[in-house]
C-alpha cells in the first residue's frame, strides 16, 4: 500500500568522533568503548536511513549504542553530589522532524540519547510503510508491519515519559522534544497499527458491531494524533495535521458504515438510513481532505489513501446499502429516520492496538568507574550546558539531509481480498 501512510523525514545529525572525551589518563579500555560508540552511531544511522534494513539489526545495533551511550550519560558524582562525570563534555546537533534544517545543539550526552532512539522510531515507521508497499504483503510481513508501528510507539512514549524529563533544556517549542510532538507520533503509531486490525476484521468478515467500534476507534485515535498538533505552527506540521483529518473522517465513515449495516440486520432500517447518509459525509469530507492534504507543502513524504482500493471501495458499499435502506424502508419498514445519528460505539471490547513496551538498555557494565574516571569530566557541569546548548537556526557548519528513498508513482495492482486491504 504505497502512498497509504504520511511519513516525516529522519532527523539529521552532526558527525562526532567522541575523541572529546579522551584524556592524558584515558585507559586502554576506555579508549576501545569510545571507539566502539563512534562505530557503532556510523553504523546504525547508516541503517536507519534506509527502511529495507533488518528489523533485527537495527534493533540489536541500537540497543547495543545506547548501552554504551548510557556510561557517558550516568556519569558519576563526588561527594557533595555535583555531576562529574563525561556526559556534558561533547556537543551533540541534530535537526528536528518539523523543523527542516534548523539545529538543535545540547553539550549533553542524554540528548544524543534521545535524538537517536527518536530516530530510530522514525525508522520503524518507514519499515513498516516500506512492507506495506508489497502488493502482496505475506502474513509475516503483515505481522511485521503491526509490530514495527506498536514498537515505534513504545519508544516514543519512553522517551516522553522516561527520557524527557532528563534533559535540562527541552528545546524550542515545534522540536523533537516537544511533549506535543511526542504525543502525536504515540498516538498515529498505534492509529495505523489498529488500521491493520480494523482491515483484518472487515477482510474476516466479523460482526459488523466489532468492525463498527474499531473503526470508531480507529478515528478517534487520529483525532486525538491530530489535536496535539493544533496549537503548533501549522505552516511546519499542518501537512502533518491534515493527513491525520482525514484518516480520522475516513474511519469514521467506515464506523457509520458498519453500524447502519448492523443496525439493518436488526429491522432498524430508519436508524441504519440516519448512520449510512452520515457515512456518506464524512466519506466526503475524508475525499475533501485528501484533495486539500495532497495541495499541501510540509515536511514529509505524500500519502495518497485516496488512490488506495481499500478507500474506493468503500464508497460504493455505503451508496448501495443506503439505497437499498430507503428502498425497503418505503415498502416494507416505514420507520421515520432520526434527525440525529446514534452515537457510535464508545469502545471496543477487543482488537485495540497498544504501544509496545520498550525499556532504554541499561549502561554497558564496561563502564566501570575507573574508565569513566580516566575520561575528561565537565566540571561546572550544568552551568556549562545552559551556556553552550539549545536551539539554533544557523550554525557553523550544515547538517547534510538524509535522502529520503524513492516510492513508485505507478498505481498498484488491485488487492486480492474483499476490504482492498492488502495487510491482512
Amino acid at each position: 500500500m504505497s502512498h497509504w501512510f504520511h511519513r516525516n523525514p529522519l532527523k539529521n545529525t552532526g558527525k562526532i568522533s567522541f575523541d572529546q572525551y579522551r584524556s592524558s589518563s584515558t585507559t586502554p579500555d576506555a579508549s576501545k568503548l569510545l571507539a566502539e560508540l563512534k562505530d557503532a552511531r556510523a553504523k546504525l544511522l547508516n541503517l536507519v536511513r534506509n527502511p529495507e534494513s533488518s528489523f533485527a539489526d537495527v534493533t540489536t545495533l541500537a540497543g547495543e549504542y545506547v548501552a554504551n551511550l548510557r556510561g557517558l550519560v550516568q556519569g558519576s558524582a563526588d561527594e557533595a553530589g555535583k555531576e562529574t562525570g563525561p556526559r556534558y563534555v561533547a556537543l551533540y546537533r541534530w535537526t528536528n522532524t518539523m523543523q527542516g534544517k534548523k539545529v538543535s545543539e545540547h553539550l549533553d550526552a542524554q540528548f544524543e540519547l534521545f535524538s537517536m532512539l527518536f530516530d530510530v522510531a522514525i525508522w520503524h515507521t518507514k519499515h513498516a510503510a516500506h512492507l506495506a508497499m508489497n502488493p502482496e504483503i505475506s502474513m509475516e510481513d503483515a505481522k511485521m508491519v503491526h509490530k514495527s508501528l506498536r514498537v515505534a510507539a513504545g519508544i516514543f512514549e519512553t522517551l516522553k515519559e522516561s527520557e524527557l524529563p532528563k534533559l535540562h533544556d527541552t528545546g524550542d517549542k515545534g522540536a523533537d522534544t516537544d511533549t506535543r510532538i511526542l504525543d502525536a507520533y504515540v498516538m498515529q503509531c498505534q492509529a495505523e497499527a489498529q488500521e491493520i486490525t480494523l482491515a483484518r476484521a472487515i477482510e474476516l468478515k466479523h460482526k459488523n458491531s466489532l468492525v463498527a467500534a474499531l473503526a470508531s476507534e480507529t478515528s478517534k485515535m487520529f483525532m486525538t494524533a491530530g489535536d496535539h498538533l493544533k496549537t503548533l505552527d501549522q505552516l511546519q506540521v499542518g501537512k502533518w495535521g491534515k493527513y491525520l483529518e482525514l484518516k480520522e473522517a475516513f474511519y469514521k465513515s467506515y464506523a457509520y458504515c458498519y453500524l447502519g449495516l448492523g443496525l439493518l440486520e436488526e429491522d432498524k432500517c430508519g436508524e441504519a438510513i440516519r448512520c449510512l447518509r452520515e457515512s456518506l459525509r464524512a466519506y466526503g469530507l475524508a475525499e475533501q481532505l485528501s484533495r486539500q492534504y495532497t495541495g499541501m507543502k510540509g515536511p514529509g513524504t505524500h500519502a495518497r489513501p485516496q488512490d488506495h482500493m481499500f478507500f474506493r471501495k468503500l464508497s460504493p458499499l455505503v451508496k448501495g446499502t443506503l439505497e437499498k435502506c430507503e428502498h425497503e424502508n418505503g415498502f416494507i419498514y416505514f420507520q421515520k429516520v432520526p434527525d440525529e445519528a446514534p452515537e457510535l460505539p464508545i469502545k471496543a471490547t477487543f482488537g485495540l492496538a497498544s504501544a509496545e513496551p520498550y525499556s532504554v538498555p541499561s549502561s554497558n557494565p564496561a563502564w566501570t568507574e575507573g574508565a569513566l574516571k580516566s575520561l575528561k569530566s565537565a566540571q561546572d557541569g550544568a552551568e556549562k550546558l545552559n551556556l553552550q546548548s539549545g536551539s539554533k537556526s544557523a550554525v557553523s557548519e550544515e547538517i547534510t539531509p538524509i535522502p529520503e528513498p524513492n516510492i513508485s508513482t505507478e498505481p498498484a495492482p488491485p488487492p486480492k481480498t474483499n476490504s482492498g486491504c492488502v495487510i491482512q
